[in-house]
């Protein structure tokens, strides 16, 4: 059952790294930018153990993401900075970065400074990304990974003091039998939801 979920987790993160052909998936770095929320939710599938319940992870997730939106949105709507590359008014901050970063965040308080780093060296690779290929200035990507990194502690900090894992009698280490987790169809290129029951 293991190898059953783990090959599960491996077509998502295929299904997520096929670029469509128009838009921001042209980029590697939009593929990149969701990697950590598919591990933070779905390693504890492959054997690595998690600081936080699945419970408690998911909702950290979706606080923090659902609060990043908002920043960056909100940011870009009140500061109408111009892309470099002149596409329109919604540079700053980088969106693509905060993502990165809050998953990246969530990933090191779950799993530590040894998988955290990595993910923070891809959070780091998205934003030079988002330079290079000139959606973005240097400065754009700075704010967005502060932002992104503040959503994750707010995810955090939510997801601390509602303790639902705990509540509904799920302690930190045990394991769930639920996982979801994002990605882009290959061939239509529509979002979708991966969901993974074990039993």
């Amino acid at each position: 059952m293991r190898k059953l979920l783990a090959s599960l987790l491996l077509l998502s993160c295929f299904c997520l790294a096929s670029p469509a052909q128009n838009g921001e998936w042209q980029y590697w770095e939009t593929p990149l930018q969701y990697t950590p929320i598919v591990f933070d939710l779905g390693a504890e599938y492959l054997g690595i153990p998690a600081e936080h319940g699945v419970v408690d992870r998911a909702v950290a997730c979706a606080v923090g993401y659902g609060s990043m939106f908002i920043l960056t949105q909100g940011l870009k709507s009140l500061v109408r900075e111009q892309r470099p590359d002149g596409s329109n008014y919604r540079s700053f901050p980088s969106g693509h970065t905060a993502a990165a970063m809050t998953g990246a965040e969530l990933v090191r308080q779950d799993y530590g400074w040894g998988l955290g780093g990595v993910f923070y060296a891809g959070g780091a690779a998205v934003a030079c990304g988002r330079v290079i290929h000139n959606r973005h200035w240097w400065w754009d990507t700075v704010a967005g990974a502060g932002v992104g990194i503040l959503s994750a502690w707010i995810g955090r900090w939510t997801a601390d003091a509602l303790d639902l894992s705990g509540r509904l009698g799920w302690g930190g280490q045990k394991k769930s039998n639920l996982a979801v987790a994002p990605s882009v169809d290959p061939l239509t290129g529509a979002y979708c939801a991966n969901l993974v029951w074990r039993f």
